[in-house]
Formats: C-alpha cells, sequence, structure tokens
C-alpha cells in the first residue's frame, strides 16, 4: 500500500511498519484493514482456539 512500508531488521524478519501520517488523515480505514492484515498473516502459526473455549473464557472474565 502506498504510504505504508514494512521495515526489517538485520535478520530479515519483518519487525517495523512505518505509516505515512497524510495516508492515516486520508483514508484511516484503509489503514486500519492493512494493519489487521498484517496482525493475522503475523498470528497465522498460533493454534487457533475453539468457540465455546474462548465463550467460557469471556464468561469467566466478566464474572471477576
Amino acid at each position: 500500500m502506498k504510504g505504508i512500508t514494512i521495515l526489517q531488521d538485520e535478520t530479515s524478519k519483518k519487525r517495523f511498519v512505518q505509516i505515512d501520517l497524510d495516508l492515516i488523515k486520508k483514508d484511516r480505514e484503509a489503514v486500519e484493514d492493512f494493519l489487521d492484515a498484517i496482525l493475522v498473516d503475523s498470528r497465522r502459526d498460533e493454534p487457533s482456539v475453539p468457540l465455546e473455549d474462548f465463550e467460557k473464557r469471556l464468561i469467566k472474565a466478566k464474572a471477576k
């Protein structure tokens, strides 16, 4: 996406996102969508949590 640069560290690992502030002013929603996609991609190898387990944890957290 024009106005967004993903920077890598010395080991070529994607580590930083540089965002042109004018782009945020112009199209904030597109920037948020782009960042959401980056987060989804970064969590691709994490184990998933069944909906039932998530709901139980949510209810338990609300009770505290």
